[in-house]
């Protein structure tokens, strides 16, 4: 970044704004500030130009080494179900960006040195890559901002120029998908959580097989309601379920990630994958469409449209508006429905466990255990 991060910090607490970083779709790196309406400038220059300009100081890379082991290991003991789906995709994917893992892995921590990160910001961040999004801002006013910051960003600069362009591309990410492959990562838990010694063994895993992704608006949100119907299948909707199956699905570009976690025993795993597979159907009726419908439509408006920050990802991000993703929930069929299911049903499904087992069962295909 052009400032520091203590430059930065200050700014942004001295104008009552918070800012924070995240990816989107494996796609998307995000840089946001939620901040007054009087008072956007301020911190959008400073946003963008660490962009523009990226200042790679070592203490503060080695402060980010710390941080996303730190973060790693919160995700593994706080959200143990995000935790094993995304190292689900890092053996379901062979390629990147769908293969890559979402977080830096500690064993190639120390690679991420200052000339590793302005290589890789050179290849990504070229000026025809940038996309700048606010909301509440006029859009005319937020085109000015970036025009007249203090540095440029212009392709023929020396970094771009002996840069390697990526060539990462969204066209045929279903082809990436590895069915069949299996991973265990053991783990006693209550050994190592140490402040929690008699806390049960337990097993979470995560299994999944590629479906659609997010680009066609039809089929993603066939999608979206299908997830939601193998969630109604699980359990009510009014009734959280620490421990037993849950439904996920992570959409990328073209293709995405579809199928259910579980958290348990160990004695009780095999019993736990036969009542997942049961959800899966081959049909379904009117009436769980209709639910898995009003689900899908209030999962997107919680997780994607109700807060700003969210709202500003979906619209810098998306090929569609929300009106029309709302509107293609409202139009799914139960034809569409069967459709998605049949063809995730028949796959060889990816699985990786974590716990306090050294082998997790065989899975043959999503709905058989």
């Amino acid at each position: 970044m052009e400032n520091s991060l203590f430059q930065l910090d200050r700014t942004m607490r001295s104008t009552g704004s918070a800012y924070g970083h995240g990816e989107v779709a494996k796609e998307f790196l995000v840089w946001k500030a939620e901040c007054r309406r009087d008072m956007w400038e301020k911190p959008f220059d400073m946003l963008a130009t660490s962009v523009v300009i990226p200042r790679f100081h070592e203490t503060d890379v080695e402060r980010f080494r710390d941080t996303m082991d730190n973060q790693l290991e919160e995700l593994r003991w706080q959200q143990p179900r995000e935790y094993v789906v995304d190292q689900l995709e890092t053996i379901a994917f062979y390629k990147e960006p769908l293969g890559s893992p979402r977080m830096v892995p500690p064993k190639v921590n120390d690679r991420c040195n200052q000339k590793a990160l302005l290589d890789q910001w050179a290849s990504l961040f070229h000026p025809k890559n940038i996309t700048i999004a606010a909301v509440n801002v006029p859009h005319d006013a937020l085109v000015a901002a970036y025009e007249r910051l203090p540095y440029k960003h212009s392709a023929e600069a020396p970094h771009h120029a002996r840069s390697t362009p990526s060539t990462v591309s969204s066209a045929n990410e279903a082809a990436q998908f590895y069915p069949g492959r299996h991973a265990v990562e053991h783990e006693s838990r209550a050994g190592v959580m140490g402040t929690k010694p008699d806390m049960d063994p337990e097993v979470i895993a995560a299994i999944g097989v590629v479906t659609n992704g997010r680009e066609d608006v039809k089929k993603y949100a066939a999608s979206l309601v299908a997830r939601e119907v193998v969630s109604s299948a699980l359990h009510p909707a009014t009734v959280p379920n620490y421990w037993g199956a849950q439904s996920f699905y992570r959409p990328y570009g073209t293709a995405g990630l579809i199928g259910y976690t579980i958290r348990c025993a160990p004695s009780k795993i095999e019993s736990e994958i036969s009542k997942a597979a049961a959800a899966f159907p081959a049909t379904v009726d009117d009436a769980a469409v209709a639910r898995g419908k009003s689900r899908a439509a209030l999962r997107v408006a919680s997780e994607q449209l109700e807060q700003a920050r969210d709202y500003l990802d979906f619209i810098s991000t998306s090929s569609h508006s929300a009106e029309e993703l709302m509107g293609a929930i409202n139009g799914v069929s139960k034809a569409d429905i069967d459709g998605v299911l049949k063809a995730v049903v028949g796959q060889k499904p990816a699985i990786f466990a974590t716990g306090d087992s050294h082998t997790f069962p065989v899975v043959a295909a999503l709905n058989k255990p």
